[in-house]
């Protein structure tokens, strides 16, 4: 045995209902039917009806619109998402921004602000971003510029003066679920304009949901669940240029791994001038076109994927020279683009389950950074700490990210280093830590029955945040019949001894997770 297991309760013959139990699952028929129908009333979340409704006015009146989107495939969807439906509206004059983060600090920086008024925009819509964005907003009003916010981060201090704001995270708020992704905001106040505006909404808006959703790891719970699964279920049938293409050329291509590919490709997509080639892939509706973009990115995929080989030697040699449990890394050489500083940060948290900080010079005497952490510690504690070192900071409890004053590095590393040895025994837990797995149903042998698990595997995907792999348990198992059932055999189990098994349904196969000995095994999961 590998790792701790644990039996979920509530177990009868009646596997999926004893998983909707022992999952805590509110609403059964929501979650085991999960129709766009069956969304919350987008009117609850605050702000959505006055968002809608100055949004509908500026397309009335000429308004000179911007998007201004994050450049994560949860901003680049946001963006496609507001911007398509703002031209199927009939807006005549509307731009998009997207920053570019090899250039772009990040947030509504000057190059940002001076390309606003060079394009005389008076109005301007954020989506997945722009919550923290309280300076570059109050400029933009003093010019005259009225800003609306349609975000999801968590609201770290004095809101901005926004002409409206929506998020989730909103004291008062109504709004029944409170994890949705940026584009689930966007998506919410898109069916209140559609509404109002007597326009029909795309079918490519609850995709585009699906995969901003899943590409920002936001739990497949409640909402988030609808999307994703309607995105696996009518991903086949898009409408969407891009989306109908990339299904044409991965025919037989797992749904997950289609999705994963899609999400890397529109990540790829940066661009200068606050153009993004995922943006365009997402918008353009000549298929020539749309085959030109989407060949540059699949070109541009192989060649990152070299550069990320790279920079996870660089990274990996830094690591070797002191092996922390609280990895603090300046690059003051410069080998690790600033853009790629979270694939450094997430390589060397995902393979050694410890915090990681790694930071850039970015221009004069700015620096960048990147943070990542395994579960159960959360970044932006750390950083409300040392705020006042910080010229900004943001993101989520495992992934923030923040800017500083290069002068400012050596007494932010001496405080995070005091704050990490002040919590060692709780980070040395991340990392030694073994493996919880929450076993969702125990099965007997005549239980068993490859099409039925499968069916009951479909019935819970996706899988994700909030909702992880099944996670099955047989007891007394021989290799011989294991063979039989198709299982993927790890080398260690030999013939002649019984084993308890735990697995998953990976793609229609039967992976074994861990394993033990029959003779060791009541008292450790009973």
């Amino acid at each position: 045995m590998k790792s701790n297991w644990f039996i979920r309760n509530h177990q009868t013959k009646d596997i999926v209902t004893s998983i909707i139990r022992s999952r805590e699952i509110k609403n059964r028929d929501k979650f085991l039917q999960p129709t766009l129908d069956k969304c919350h009333d987008p009117r609850l979340l605050s702000g959505a009806r006055k968002a809608a409704g100055k949004i509908l006015s500026y397309v009335q009146n000429n308004e000179k619109i911007a998007v201004f989107g994050h450049d994560d495939v949860d901003g680049i969807t946001s963006t496609v998402l507001i911007y398509s439906f703002l031209k199927r509206m009939g807006a005549k004059h509307l731009r998009y921004y997207i920053p570019n983060r090899e250039y772009d600090k990040f947030g509504l920086q000057n190059t940002f602000v001076n390309w606003v008024l060079k394009h005389k925009t008076t109005r301007l819509i954020t989506v997945d971003i722009g919550i923290t964005e309280t300076e570059p907003i109050a400029y933009l009003r003093k010019k005259g510029i009225k800003t609306i916010i349609l975000d999801h981060h968590k609201i770290m201090k004095e809101k901005p003066l926004a002409s409206a704001i929506v998020n989730p995270h909103k004291k008062h708020d109504r709004f029944p679920f409170k994890f949705l992704a940026g584009v689930g905001v966007v998506y919410n106040v898109v069916k209140i304009l559609a509404q109002i505006s007597k326009t029909p909404i795309d079918t490519s808006a609850p995709l585009l949901a699906g995969l901003g959703t899943i590409a920002d790891r936001m739990p497949l719970m409640d909402d988030n669940r609808i999307f994703a699964k309607h995105l696996y279920y009518n991903l086949d049938n898009a409408h969407n240029p891009f989306l109908r293409y990339f299904m044409d050329q991965h025919p037989n291509t797992p749904k997950e791994q289609a999705i994963r590919k899609i999400i890397l490709l529109l990540t790829i997509g940066r661009d200068e001038n606050g153009k993004h080639q995922g943006v365009e892939l997402l918008i353009e509706d000549n298929i020539e076109n749309v085959k030109e973009i989407y060949h540059e990115l699949e070109n541009r995929l192989h060649e990152n994927e070299k550069i990320v080989g790279n920079i996870q030697e660089i990274i990996q040699e830094k690591y070797n020279e002191e092996k922390p449990q609280f990895f603090i890394c300046c690059d003051e050489s410069n080998q690790i683009p600033s853009h790629y500083l979270g694939v450094a940060t997430s390589y060397i948290t995902d393979t050694y389950k410890i915090p990681s900080l790694i930071l850039a010079k970015w221009e004069d005497d700015v620096l960048t950074a990147e943070c990542r952490a395994p579960s159960g510690f959360n970044w932006l504690d750390y950083l409300k700490k040392i705020s006042s070192l910080l010229i900004q900071y943001g993101g989520h409890k495992e992934a923030a990210g923040f800017t500083c004053h290069a002068k400012d590095f050596p007494r932010i590393k001496e405080h995070l280093l005091q704050l990490s040895e002040a919590h060692k025994k709780k980070i040395a837990a991340l990392k030694n830590e073994m493996k919880n797995f929450y076993i969702d149903y125990v099965l007997d042998e005549e239980q068993f029955n490859t099409n039925k698990l499968r069916e009951v595997n479909r019935i819970f995907s996706p899988f994700g945040q909030g909702n992880p792999q099944l996670l099955f348990l047989m007891i007394d198992q021989k290799l011989n019949i294991l063979l039989k059932r198709g299982f993927k055999i790890p080398a260690e189990i030999e013939e002649g001894l019984n084993y308890n098994i735990v697995f998953s349904i990976v793609e229609k196969e039967f992976v074994i997770l861990d394993f033990e000995l029959a003779t060791t095994r009541c008292e450790n999961f009973y």
